[in-house]
């Protein structure tokens, strides 16, 4: 059968990373949208949204884009079709034929109410694909459990991987992205840090509209938009990555800095085990300001401990390599 990937591409992803690097592994054809989408831009947007329920992501593009896949579907009768962002690309779809259908979701349960109450059309999908544990239950309330796959998220290990010399700067410390990020705890442990005179600075990497955040702390350098290679010298010149979550699934960042051997402080919430164990990570099990100063202390003062980490680490994600969990999911496509 002919493999098809529905995606969208995230913004703020670089070329070597985000869920959708599937596509580069699998032998597919990447879908785009096409002269049929395009006739539609003849109807008012606002005549389109009458169609909609209340969502942050799925907007009048999103819905233009399902009908244009669906009328195409009509001459593609025995295809796989996969939709990787599950959240914000698949509502309608109807697979026609001995066609098959397979939808990844990557959000935590909780944030599902932010977006659908029941997630739509669930019975029409040949097997559902989730990248954290903890989804698994959440799902399971709307169909069997035996059609929902945990696979995990693939890392590009040729890409993001330590430098030959290994040579890191121990005062450094850095902080990645957003998306359901404790920003809390980060900015009471920079407090905490400044109030003490330790000599240690934040490399902070996420969206203007967080700076606010950081006001009037010193020992900080607030970055966004940066390159790929400049987030790869990041992850491969810091003494240590820290990231404080709040909830999460498969978390890019968290992937990226482990590939790359950058020693790893988190939250033990969400599915954060799934791709990380204490062999490879140190986790933070309180939200106690003094004990995460005291924990990155500790780490920062023991390199033999640090380079354990990193080892480990590394040694982890190759085991999600994209070229691993390509086959896997290959796999999948042949058996449901």
């Amino acid at each position: 059968m002919n493999i098809v990937h529905i995606a969208t591409r995230m913004k703020h992803h670089s070329s070597h990373s985000g869920y959708d690097r599937l596509s580069d592994y699998v032998p597919c054809d990447k879908f785009t949208p096409g002269w049929i989408s395009q006739s539609m831009g003849i109807i008012p947007n606002r005549i389109w949204g009458l169609l909609l329920s209340k969502s942050k992501v799925y907007l009048v593009p999103e819905l233009k884009r399902e009908i244009d896949l669906q009328i195409r579907a009509l001459f593609r009768p025995e295809s796989i079709f996969h939709y990787l962002y599950g959240e914000n690309d698949f509502r309608r779809f109807h697979p026609q034929g001995k066609s098959k259908l397979f939808v990844t979701y990557h959000f935590p349960p909780q944030k599902y109410s932010q977006y659908f109450g029941k997630p739509p059309n669930l019975q029409r999908v040949n097997a559902i694909i989730v990248v954290g544990s903890n989804q698994i239950d959440y799902f399971a309330r709307w169909i069997p459990k035996e059609k929902i796959l945990f696979i995990p998220h693939g890392i590009d290990t040729e890409y993001y991987m330590p430098t030959e010399n290994e040579i890191r700067d121990d005062h450094k410390i850095l902080f990645v992205g957003a998306h359901l990020r404790d920003f809390t705890i980060l900015k009471g442990v920079i407090e905490k840090i400044e109030k003490l005179s330790i000599d240690l600075s934040f490399t902070i990497v996420t969206f203007e509209e967080h700076w606010k955040i950081f006001q009037g702390l010193k020992n900080i350098k607030l970055l966004t938009d940066v390159t790929e290679a400049q987030l790869l010298q990041y992850y491969q010149k810091h003494a240590l990555l820290f990231l404080p979550l709040i909830d999460g699934t498969a978390n890019n960042t968290l992937m990226e800095a482990a590939a790359s051997g950058l020693p790893i402080i988190t939250t033990d919430v969400g599915a954060v085990r799934d791709y990380l164990n204490d062999e490879s990570a140190i986790f933070l099990r309180s939200k106690q300001i003094d004990a995460a100063v005291s924990t990155i202390m500790d780490i920062l003062e023991d390199r033999r401990k640090r380079k354990e980490l990193a080892i480990k680490a590394r040694q982890k994600m190759l085991s999600y390599d994209w070229k691993v969990i390509s086959a896997a999911m290959e796999k999948v496509y042949e058996a449901y």
